[in-house]
């Protein structure tokens, strides 16, 4: 029988956590391992944990917050199985998603496979699509699919709330560990494309996820706390990873973008959000130090987008955060 893991990263999830890992618990497929990474949490997370006495936990404690995808590195190590199930802390398992998830596995070249992730912790309403898959466009911007027309095995990029992974291919290719918060899906997507591996989907398969639990509340100083990491992390990966050919388009549209929310950043009174004028280029430069050689297999993959598409890329980002 075909195995999995679960690893999750946790900070200060004190109101979540105990939902999140009975759900996982009431599973029809059990899970090897249940490891978890608590980052420093201030709260009474920990106390939690071990209070549920649930024989198949794990718990690492980080003597600091080490981040999500550093978190997720730590984590996997002590992972085993055949297959690891990544899961925010704010998610409930629906009890076939695993079983669905794993079933989803059907070809060797899959590495990685998304659930249909609903929004909310409402299990009576699944018309509110949280995430179904992602798609990576050619200039570096990471988008959540929110249709549920069909499964497909074939996606440009996944959404990182709860995905299945092959153990010894993201293993390999690892978070990338200069990134303390957002964007590693696109990253990690890119570092899969490159290998000629797909990404899938399957609606069989379903979660809930209460949206950013984590971040601030207030909606404009969310929308700043993620763009910080997020543009940064985006300049990071395009100089680590895209052709040579795509790089001025990318460029150019990421300049526009980056203007766009330090005009955000200034009107909003973010005033320290605004090193990223300076810290987004030199991202860029750091990630030309680690450039893949050869990139004509993602080259081939990205979604390609229009220029006017981009017109309203402000409006749509602000829109999807508020």
């Amino acid at each position: 029988m075909r195995s999995y893991d679960v690893v999750i990263v946790n900070f200060n999830g004190e109101k979540i956590i105990a939902d999140c890992l009975k759900s996982i618990v009431a599973s029809s497929l059990k899970p090897e391992k249940i490891i978890i990474v608590d980052n420093a949490s201030n709260d009474n997370s920990i106390k939690i944990i071990e209070k549920l006495n649930i024989s198949s936990v794990e718990l690492i404690k980080s003597d600091k917050n080490i981040g999500f995808g550093p978190g997720n590195n730590l984590g996997m190590k002590k992972a085993e199985s055949e297959f690891i199930l990544f899961m925010n802390n704010d998610l409930l398992l629906d009890s076939k998603c695993a079983q669905n998830l794993i079933d989803g596995f059907t070809a060797d070249d899959i590495a990685i496979i998304n659930p249909l992730i609903i929004n909310g912790w409402d299990r009576k309403d699944e018309s509110k699509v949280y995430s179904f898959g992602a798609s990576l466009n050619d200039v570096g911007f990471g988008y959540s699919l929110t249709d549920i027309k069909e499964n497909n095995d074939d996606l440009t990029c996944f959404s990182g709330a709860c995905f299945m992974a092959k153990g010894k291919i993201i293993k390999e290719v690892k978070f990338e560990p200069a990134f303390f918060l957002y964007y590693e899906e696109p990253e990690i997507s890119a570092k899969i494309l490159r290998k000629n591996l797909k990404i899938g989907r399957i609606k069989e398969a379903k979660c809930y996820h209460l949206e950013s639990y984590s971040s601030p509340k207030k909606a404009k100083d969310g929308i700043a706390f993620r763009q910080y990491y997020g543009i940064q992390n985006r300049w990071y990966m395009i100089g680590k990873h895209w052709p040579t050919k795509m790089i001025p388009k990318a460029i150019a549209i990421n300049l526009v973008h980056l203007l766009f929310f330090s005009f955000f950043f200034l009107v909003n009174r973010k005033f320290s959000y605004l090193k990223l004028i300076y810290l987004a280029p030199y991202k860029f430069l750091m990630g030309t130090t680690k450039r893949y050689k050869s990139s004509h297999s993602l080259a081939q993959k990205l979604t390609r987008d229009s220029i006017s598409s981009y017109l309203g890329l402000g409006k749509k980002v602000l829109k999807k955060e508020d």
